[in-house]
């Protein structure tokens, strides 16, 4: 797998098995693969109101990302990140890296000033690591990165 270029796509409604195995690590709660959350993933991958990508190498599914967007009335939009996660054996890559200034570059086209991650449930700890070595800064209970003036 060195050197194979990383492609991000969007998620489709058949890469329900093939995003359970990368949310299979030790650091993330993996919904049970039943209709309830296969209905959910479906709902999820057709909802134009956020974003949901993957990571692939040679077709294979090796990252996901999920953000969803929230407008405000006195403020810009906020992008909040639900979920980075990065398939075991594919960690130290670069994929976390491009998933993330994948959705940075998407948020900021949506004129959102922030990305948001909670600290307490998601994303897992690699995930907020990459967020600080990114330019995070904890605010309270969520990591926020300024998307403005990069």
């Amino acid at each position: 797998m060195e050197g194979r270029p990383i492609r991000i796509r969007r998620g489709r409604r058949t890469d329900f098995a093939a995003v359970l195995a990368v949310l299979a690590g030790p650091d993330t709660l993996v919904p049970p693969p039943d209709r309830r959350t296969l209905h959910r993933f479906r709902q999820l991958v057709a909802d134009l109101g956020c974003d949901f990508y993957l990571a692939t190498i040679d077709e294979r599914v090796v990252g996901v990302v999920h953000v969803t967007y929230a407008r405000q009335l006195a403020a810009a939009p906020l992008a909040t990140l639900a979920t980075l996660a990065v398939a075991e054996s594919s960690r130290g890559r670069g994929v976390g890296t491009a998933l993330l200034r994948f959705v940075t570059a998407r948020a900021r086209k949506r004129g959102c000033g922030n990305l948001r991650c909670a600290l307490a449930e998601e994303p897992a700890p690699a995930a907020a690591a990459l967020l600080q070595r990114a330019g995070a800064r904890p605010r309270g209970t969520v990591l926020e990165l300024a998307l403005t003036g990069q």
